[in-house]
Formats: C-alpha cells, structure tokens, sequence
C-alpha cells in the first residue's frame, strides 16, 4: 500500500518523534518514585490508573512510529467521515490521523490539546487548503 501523505510528511514526523524522544525525561520523572510492579498495578486498576493519569497529566506523550502507522491504516481503511481525537502532545497521532483521511479522498478530523503539553507547537499549523 503506498503512503504519499505519509511520505511527504516523513521530514516533520521524523523531526517530531526525535522532539518527543527528548521530551522523554519528563514522563519518566513523572513515574520514578514508582516501581514497575507498582505501574503495572496502576494501568491493571479500575481505579488507580487515575493516579497513574494525573502523575503524567503535564508530561508530553507521543505515540511510537509503529502506533502512528496503525492509526494512518485505520484511518485510511475505515468508512469514517470524521475523527475524534481528545489530547494532542507532539501532534503526531493527530498527522497520522489526517494523512489517512487524506489519503482515502477526505474527511473531518477534530483534535483537542492542552496548551501545557503542546507548548506552542500549533502555532505555526495552518488548516489545510
């Protein structure tokens, strides 16, 4: 299956994923004081996930290249006319998400984000012509 939106915006994702792998540090600090069994009982929770959640509310999280693909097939290969997506960090899974709606002849994506964890980086993003 070829990818041409994809591909076009393999310079910015490129530069996106090497900014969120930077910004890692803060996610991990969010969590240090917690072992991994400790975590692992968090996400188990139906509960204490919420505490796992707020620790990590600030921390600027991105979505892998592997994540970013499947969220570009699905979107590409579903009949959606629209896309919901609530909280952008990098912007990442949001480009993914346009690119397959692009890609299968359009469609309507809506994004939220918090200003903590974009910290600007819209603010140079124009809609599409």
């Amino acid at each position: 299956m070829t990818i041409p939106t994809i591909t076009s915006l393999a310079p910015l994702l490129d530069r996106l994923f090497r900014e969120a792998e930077a910004a890692s540090g803060a996610t991990h600090a969010a969590v240090a004081d917690l072992s991994d069994t400790e975590r692992a009982r968090m996400l188990r929770s139906k509960t204490d996930y919420r505490d796992l959640y707020g620790r990590l509310k600030d921390a600027p999280l991105a979505v892998s290249r592997e994540t970013g693909h499947l969220l570009y097939m699905l979107a590409r290969s579903s009949r959606a006319k629209a896309i919901v997506e609530f909280g952008t960090s990098f912007g990442i899974s949001t480009l993914h998400f346009a690119a397959g709606l692009r890609d299968k002849g359009g469609g309507r994506l809506i994004t939220s984000s918090n200003r903590r964890k974009s910290r600007g980086r819209w603010t140079t993003c124009r809609p599409a012509a």
